[in-house]
């Protein structure tokens, strides 16, 4: 048997490593004010997956925040501002339980200080 690597896809191409950071995560659609809220399983550099009851629907454009936890050598964390694209939802297995939201990240800022974001 083959074995894959992690970092490689089905097709041979390179994939961005996934780091499974269980942290919450805002996020709407760019024209709407209201921030609602999911639960993050993994991010990559190209992408978010996370859980949410809110209603999300695919091929959306997003806008999604979290905040990166302070480094062991005692640097600031940050808050996560992304721009992006929602790629796939998938049901939960009932109406009321959570679905699953692979968002495809196109833009993304690091924002250290409340004054350079105004939430």
């Amino acid at each position: 048997m083959i074995k894959r690597p992690a970092d490689l896809s089905f097709n041979g191409t390179l994939r961005p490593i996934r780091f499974a950071i269980p942290m919450p995560v805002e996020f709407r659609d760019p024209e709407d004010p209201e921030w609602q809220e999911g639960q993050i399983e993994n991010v990559s550099r190209s992408g978010i997956l996370f859980h949410t009851t809110a209603p999300v629907s695919a091929s959306r454009p997003i806008e999604m925040k979290f905040e990166l936890p302070a480094e062991a050598g005692g640097e600031e964390g940050a808050l996560v501002l992304c721009m992006g694209e929602v790629v796939r939802v998938i049901p939960g297995p009932a109406p009321e339980s959570p679905c699953t939201v692979a968002a495809r990240i196109v833009d993304y800022h690091f924002i250290r200080s409340a004054d350079e974001f105004d939430m």
